[in-house]
């Protein structure tokens, strides 16, 4: 039996998609072959889910230590130092390794020097570094040497995500993220409702936009709607997860997001599942193949894509698919032709080839 320490340390303050994706494949991998161990605070997402402390881990013997954030780097490597022969996987679901690329200033904030310390230890003792998009790939082969392999395995989204038989009530954006501005940059989505107004006077007070999730800036962003006037324009929903997150998803008209940027965004790939067209930045519209390219969103296909510093563009986009019933119509058909290639059984199939050629 193939003994596996899952690991998931990040901050765990706001359950994100990272988290749950994690746990996720913990569920589907678990069978005869695979004992899983998972440290984190997994009982945020399953109150039922059983884990290990840190001391219960360093006592046991793992074949595999299968890292899922930079904040796991110094537990397993204080592991690896009194278990020669475990095996080390890095999944990288936060962009470290390329985000290094044209930080420029930023790389001597203290964060991006913390994380850039532990990327640098990886590359000494790191058995296999695995890139959920295509666009981490050439950073990777860079950063590593020879000793380290890496594998490429992207997300999909969970079969629960689907298109529901209900009528929807709420024909503007959704937006389901991390309430935090250092990435999601929700700020930039609520003054384009200002910008919104002042170019479509009809607009007024309805409502045209949810936001979906918690975080540190939660408060902030609530104030600023208020400050700005647009209130009454724009609903905070709190945490969602589960059916009545799939609900959400179904009763909008569409998914938005203003991220800053993204390793690959699973809460589009999610709304996409549930038949929603994306209005997306071109930061963050990732690459899914090489041959041939494509992204995930293809501009008045299954979305729109906005220039990211352009409030006007994001205005009149958001507006395009507000006001077009007819328009979200086919976007949506043709959101649904292009998530149909994605699979979350084949992810699972990936990594058990994985696991079983470490082993």
């Amino acid at each position: 039996m193939t003994r596996i320490l899952l690991m998931e340390t990040g901050s765990f303050k706001v359950i994100g998609g990272a988290a749950k994706e994690t746990y996720a494949l913990y569920k589907r991998l678990t069978r005869d072959s695979y004992h899983i161990d998972l440290l984190g605070a997994y009982k945020k997402i399953d109150s039922n889910a059983v884990t290990v402390d840190v001391g219960s881990a360093m006592e046991r013997d793992y074949d595999i230590v299968w890292m899922n954030s930079i904040r796991d780097v110094p537990i397993a490597d204080r592991y690896r130092r009194s278990h020669s022969k475990s095996k080390f996987i890095f999944v990288d679901r936060g962009n470290i390794i390329s985000n290094f690329i044209g930080e420029g200033i930023k790389a001597l904030h203290p964060k991006s020097v913390a994380r850039r310390l532990l990327a640098n230890s990886l590359r000494g003792w790191l058995d296999c570094y695995v890139a959920i998009s295509i666009e981490q790939l050439p950073a990777a082969r860079s950063f590593f040497s020879s000793r380290t392999a890496i594998k490429y395995i992207p997300i999909a989204p969970h079969e629960e995500y689907r298109v529901l038989r209900m009528h929807k009530a709420f024909s503007g954006g959704i937006s389901v993220s991390r309430l935090d501005e250092r990435q999601k940059r929700i700020s930039f989505m609520i003054k384009g409702i200002v910008r919104l107004r002042h170019l479509y006077p009809e607009i007024g007070n309805k409502r045209v936009l949810k936001i979906v999730g918690t975080g540190v800036d939660d408060g902030r962003y609530k104030s600023l709607a208020q400050s700005l006037g647009v209130s009454k324009n724009i609903s905070f929903e709190g945490f969602k997860t589960g059916d009545e997150l799939i609900r959400q998803y179904n009763d909008a008209g569409f998914f938005v997001s203003t991220s800053i940027w993204e390793s690959f965004g699973r809460s589009l790939l999610e709304a996409m599942a549930c038949g929603l067209p994306a209005l997306i930045n071109n930061d963050i519209n990732t690459v899914v193949s090489e041959k041939p390219k494509r992204s995930l969103v293809r501009n008045g296909l299954n979305g729109m894509i906005y220039d990211s510093c352009d409030i006007d563009d994001f205005a009149k986009k958001f507006h395009m698919l507000y006001s077009n019933e007819r328009l979200r119509r086919k976007m949506s058909s043709n959101a649904l032709s292009f998530i149909s290639g994605f699979s979350f059984s084949k992810v699972v199939r990936d990594y058990e080839k994985l696991l079983d050629s470490m082993a």
